[in-house]
């Protein structure tokens, strides 16, 4: 369970990985095996239903929802949004890194 972030979920995926690196959020056996899936590949959860997730890693749907709360999210879908949110930065980062102007 989150210690200290129970009100304020991660903004960002890098905060996300801080505090689990920090042991600020702990893992149940189930949850951890769906944020070790999503660390390791975030589109995953940018752009699969929580049935595929939950699929994919061996889990009900249900322990997918779950995983969101028990970072701190209201819902799935706030979880998803920052997800897309940190794609869509790291592609915007690198287009730009890669020398490309923007008109």
């Amino acid at each position: 369970m989150t210690k200290d972030t129970d009100l304020f979920p991660p903004e960002t995926l890098q905060e996300l990985k801080y505090l689990i690196a920090k042991r600020r959020i702990v893992f149940p056996d189930s949850l951890e095996r769906v944020a070790r899936e999503i660390m390791d590949r975030p589109e995953l959860m940018a752009f699969e239903s929580a049935a595929a997730i939950a699929r994919h890693c061996g889990v009900s749907q249900t322990t997918v929802h779950r995983l969101a709360q028990h970072i701190g999210f209201r819902t799935l879908r706030d979880f998803r949004a920052m997800i897309k949110d940190h794609i869509r930065e790291t592609a915007a980062k690198q287009f730009l890194y890669q020398g490309h102007s923007g008109g």
